[in-house]
């Protein structure tokens, strides 16, 4: 059996014609999850002025008239087995009415039959039609926290958590290097914690859409950098990655697509061989050269003759400035 799960709801209007309003919303929603078309198409205006607005990771789509959302709809819950949506929770209603029409806005987090989840911001105007409140557009705004940041929390301008996998929690209470105390995600080493609040700090700078915009203009890519914390009792370089994305910091710390692509730009810049490169990828994973050397099949003198000639073609001579270096230019 479906479930629908309702909260607290803040609200301007009449108490009566709000609650109307958010049951309407609710059994679209259940009709939806059960894949009941016919009680499904009877909460909307059936006109050719309805919209049904959708954007997931996996793309957009924007369904106009009532006969193309319907069309669309019947072939997904009649022949296409139905959404596979089990659960739903709704929160932080807000709704607007405007004689006729209303203006609803709320979160939603979904569940389905798998135990797959996600989280969406959601937008519906309603008509009144005859007395009920009907359904005339829909948008589905899913924020994909989970795919952004599967190895990462999502995290605001001081540290403090807003979202996080169990399985990234879990990691973080044995991780050799971050922590998360009163609820912030702090760095263990005092020095390095500062560098990465002040990371976290100019990320939030580029929070809203204008700025994201702005920024990937001037730079030719959306916001994303690695932040070098330091180096480790063991001779490891420690390497997390900040990242803006759907107006939230997002905080990587167990690996990131975008090193090998900053490596081989500093590879063109600082004229690095081949193998000067495998071993700064190395010294860029937080191996050090000892587990560079063991990675690559080399003896531990070669791994330091390659680390030797990259401080001697980039000047620093420490495998934290040149870590440093090496994704600065990328």
């Amino acid at each position: 059996m479906n479930q629908l799960l309702g909260d607290p709801v803040s609200t301007l209007g009449d108490a009566a014609e709000k609650d109307a309003i958010i049951a309407a919303i609710n059994t679209e929603t259940q009709t939806f999850a059960d894949a009941n078309f016919e009680a499904w198409a009877a909460c909307w205006v059936q006109d050719e002025r309805v919209k049904n607005v959708c954007v997931s990771s996996i793309g957009q789509s924007v369904i106009s008239g009532w006969q193309n959302v319907q069309a669309e709809m019947k072939h997904a819950l009649v022949h296409g087995g139905g959404c596979g949506m089990v659960r739903f929770r709704q929160t932080n209603f807000e709704v607007t009415i405007d004689r006729q029409t209303a203006w609803v806005t709320f979160d939603q987090w979904a569940e389905d039959k798998d135990g797959g989840t996600w989280d969406s911001f959601e937008t519906r105007i309603l008509e009144r039609v005859k007395g009920d409140w009907k359904i005339a557009f829909i948008m589905f705004l899913e924020k994909h926290y989970d795919r952004i940041a599967r190895n990462g929390v999502c995290v605001d301008d001081k540290g403090h958590l807003v979202w996080a996998t169990p399985e990234t929690l879990d990691t973080l209470k044995h991780h050799p290097h971050l922590t998360v105390s009163a609820g912030r995600i702090r760095a263990r080493q005092r020095s390095w914690d500062r560098t990465l609040q002040t990371a976290l700090g100019q990320a939030s700078r580029y929070h809203g859409f204008f700025e994201q915009w702005r920024f990937t203009q001037e730079n030719g890519r959306p916001f994303h950098y690695p932040v070098v914390l330091g180096e480790s009792d063991e001779g490891r370089v420690v390497v997390v990655h900040v990242s803006v994305h759907d107006n939230s910091t997002f905080l990587l710390f167990d690996g990131d697509g975008s090193l090998d692509r900053r490596l081989a730009v500093a590879q063109a810049v600082f004229g690095l061989s081949d193998g000067q490169l495998k071993v700064a990828r190395h010294i860029a994973d937080g191996v050090g050269v000892k587990g560079a050397a063991d990675a690559l099949g080399i003896s531990v003198n070669t791994a330091r003759t390659h680390l030797a000639r990259l401080y001697a073609k980039t000047g620093v001579n420490s495998q934290t400035a040149l870590v440093r270096l090496l994704l600065s230019v990328g």
